[in-house]
Parts: structure tokens; sequence; C-alpha cells
């Protein structure tokens, strides 16, 4: 049991933001922090800075002299740039917040008040309820499909190149996750396939305010042939039309739309097959996760964990970088008999992929491989050797489907992808003998079995 009321007044919990380059979202971060509601004494703020070249050390020197500012010499990704901090940690709970999440008043206070239960003496980590910065707008989409013949199974819609509400370009901050594809292109011409239908939503207000006045959206869209694109929300419906040249349209909704919360992340899973995903991703908050629970695995934006079970774990892997860091360390907490809860009281609000976009080079690169490298140390070795062989077979069945798209359309076959995909195979396969070893390790070291723990946490799609 964690004493949060200690009798000397020391802190109870070190709170750790990563800051590489954040000079302009780390203000409301440490503002908030600033305005937690836990004794005076009981909680410290700690910055990592991963060798950042803009003005972020000036602003935490200048502003925020209450925060202990590390400067870390190189930048060494989420994995090390925490760990750089974490090892230095004394309290009995250390918090990680991401430099651009905003946590609510009670944030670190209900964060930690599972710790305090006399029958946790083994939760190891409890994972925090996520939201998106803005409130958004949900819109059923419905358009007629589109089939671009049998080297597509893809089932299409129309092409979004942009989207603005009140006169702010907001593409990359709309949840496509199931309305769209992947953004395809590049520059002024990067775009996204809509599904024939499903649910897009539009953010009202990056800052999350709520507009005043009606809300202007503006699209630019196209499509392969005339086709209206139709968008319904409560109270109303628009008709966009769409054809082979690109263009635009704008329409207005009143300012009392519904707009809503939406879920990043209430505790990660991993899939059967390998794949990790936040738990709740996307879906709009109507209170169907408020209910603490045990988790998988915990998101490492917002979390607080006992720091004995932190060193028994040997911290991050600091050979991944940046993504599946996170599972990998729940997975191996969980392998040595320590649980991880999820506390929906505890909520933050988190910028998306502030710091590396989603679907980037390096997004792609690091989540494929370091799900190979977790895997290889910590899955049954039935699943680890499926997917690490099914990788480069894939790799190669997409670079021939690709060439052979190319010789029906008489265009150059993209080579980046394969290209990437090489890099990562090659990536792994320099740093499998560390995996190994690491996995002989974990193997002595195992309270529970590999085989039990994916049977029970391990979910099928």
């Amino acid at each position: 049991m964690v004493q949060l009321e200690p009798a000397d007044s020391s802190p109870v919990v070190t709170i750790i933001v990563l800051n590489w380059n954040g000079a302009k979202i780390i203000r409301p971060c440490l503002d908030a922090l600033a305005k937690q509601d836990l004794p005076d004494g009981q909680y410290a703020v700690w910055v990592v800075d991963n060798a950042s070249r803009d003005e972020s050390l000036d602003i935490l020197d200048r502003d925020y002299p209450w925060v202990r500012v590390i400067r870390n010499g190189r930048n060494d990704g989420f994995a090390g740039g925490n760990n750089v901090g974490l090892r230095q940690v004394t309290t009995p709970l250390v918090a990680l917040l991401n430099n651009d999440a905003r946590p609510e008043p009670d944030w670190i206070r209900q964060l930690i008040a599972p710790f305090a239960d006399p029958a946790a003496e083994r939760l190891g980590a409890v994972s925090g309820k996520i939201v998106f910065v803005p409130r958004f707008v949900e819109f059923d989409l419905a358009t007629p499909a589109f089939h671009p013949g049998s080297m597509d199974g893809r089932e299409l819609g129309v092409r979004v190149y942009r989207v603005e509400v009140d006169g702010v370009e907001v593409t990359d901050h709309v949840l496509w996750e199931n309305a769209a594809y992947g953004p395809e292109g590049s520059g002024a011409e990067r775009f996204r396939w809509t599904r024939a239908g499903g649910r897009l939503l539009v953010p009202t207000a990056l800052d999350g305010r709520q507009p005043s006045d009606d809300i202007r959206i503006r699209l630019e869209v196209a499509a392969e042939a005339e086709k209206p694109l139709t968008l319904s929300w409560a109270g109303g419906e628009v008709t966009v039309p769409a054809g082979p040249a690109r263009s635009e349209t704008t329409f207005t909704m009143p300012a009392d739309v519904p707009t809503w919360d939406v879920l990043n992340n209430a505790g990660s899973k991993v899939f059967a097959d390998g794949y990790g995903a936040d738990r709740a991703y996307q879906e709009v908050d109507r209170g169907q996760y408020e209910t603490p629970e045990e988790v998988f695995a915990f998101c490492g934006g917002a979390v607080c964990l006992r720091t004995e079970a932190l060193r028994a774990a040997d911290y991050f892997d600091g050979d991944f970088f940046l993504y599946y860091e996170d599972t990998d360390l729940s997975w191996r907490l969980r392998s040595a008999g320590w649980s991880i809860r999820y506390q929906p009281a505890a909520v933050a609000r988190h910028i998306h992929s502030a710091s590396s976009g989603e679907w980037s080079p390096l997004f792609v690169f690091h989540v494929d491989r370091n799900r190979l490298l977790m895997l290889t140390k910590n899955a049954s070795r039935d699943l680890a050797l499926r997917e690490v062989v099914r990788y480069p077979l894939t790799t190669a069945s997409l670079a021939v489907r690709e060439l052979a798209r190319s010789r029906h359309t008489r265009r150059r076959p993209p080579i980046r992808p394969t290209l990437l995909r090489t890099r990562v195979i090659a990536s792994y396969l320099r740093l499998l003998p560390r995996m190994l070893a690491r996995r002989r390790y974990l193997t002595r070291t195992a309270t529970v079995p590999r085989r039990q723990l994916q049977e029970r946490w391990l979910i099928k799609r």
C-alpha cells in the first residue's frame, strides 16, 4: 500500500513530462499541472528535455522555475528519454504525461488513488482516460461506392483533400478511423479516400472551445466520376457534389449543434495476431468506459507506475525509441505478476500525434519494427515466429502487387513503401540478438507463463 499523505510532507509522486521541441505545446500541459488539486508538497514535476532545438529550455527556465528540468544531451525518443528521468525517481509512484496533454485538475489525485488500496500491493500501473482536446461534430457519411478493380479490393467513396472549420484547416485533426482510409499522395495533392459509408468526426475548434456563432465547414473533394456525398448530423444534412475535377463546397451548421468528447485511450489491448491498439480509440464518449477495470496494458501518455515495479521490470526498452514501448513494458510487468488498472476518473486531454504525424515514415517504421521486437521478447514462440516470418513475406507480396498494378496502369510503381519495410527488416535483424537475450532472461524470471498471459489477455478481432 502507498501512503498518500506522508508524515514528512515529502512527495508521493513524481510527474515526468518528456519534451522534444515542444515550445508551442508545453505551456498548457505545465499550466494544468500547476493547478492539480493534490496538496502542496505531495507531487513534483520534472521535464526531461530530449535535446530540443527550439525555445523549450528558455521557456522552462524563464516561466516555470518550480519545474525541475533534466537536460538530456541527445534525443533518445520516448523510451530512452523517459528512462533518463525514471532512473532518478525516489518517490513511491511516478507518473508520465505527454507534453501535448492537458490533465484535468484532479488527474493526478485520481490516478494515484488506487495504489492506496490495501489489496493493491501488486498493482504496477494505473492508466488514465485520455480524450482528444477538441470536441467533435459527428457526421454520417454516404456516397455511391467505387470499386477500382481486381488490384484494389477497397470500396471507395470520394477523395478528401482539405477540411476547414471557420477558416482554420483541420484536415489532420479530423478523426477518419471509421470513414476513410489512410492518407495518399503528398504536399498539396495529399488526400484520403473515404469509404462508401461511415462515421466522420470533425473538430469544432482545435482549442476545445464551443463556437458562439454558426460553424462554417469548407471541403475540397474529388471523385472518379460525378457523384453526391451526403453528410448528415443531428438536426441537419448537406449534399456535397464531387467529380473528376477537384472542387470546394462550403456549408454551415448552427453553433448549438451537439458536440462530443472523443476517446483516445481507455487502456491498451493486444490482438491475437500481436497488434497493439488503443482501447476505445476514436469512440464517442457516451459514458461506456466509466468503470474502473483491469486492462492488459497502459498508455504511456498518461499513466502512473509503482516505482518498485518499474525498477523490477528494468524500465522501458531504450531500443524501441518510439511506439510499442509502453505495451512491451506492460507485457513484462504482467509476466512478473503485476496488475494494470484503468482509472476513468483520471482524465487528460491530448493532441493526437503532435510529435510525430500518424502514418508518417517515422511512425510506420517504429510501429512495424517495434511490434516485431515486442513479440520476439514477450510472445509465445509460435506467435512470435509466425508474425516475424509473415512480415518479409507480406513485403514481397506487396511489392509484386504494386509491380503488377504498374503494368496495368502503365505508371512507375511506388518504391518508398517497399524500401521502408526493407529498413524495418534490416533494423529488426540488427537488434535480434539483443531481443533474444532479453527473451531468455524473461523466460527465467517470469512468474506468469507466456501462453497463460496470451490466453487471458490477447483478444480476437
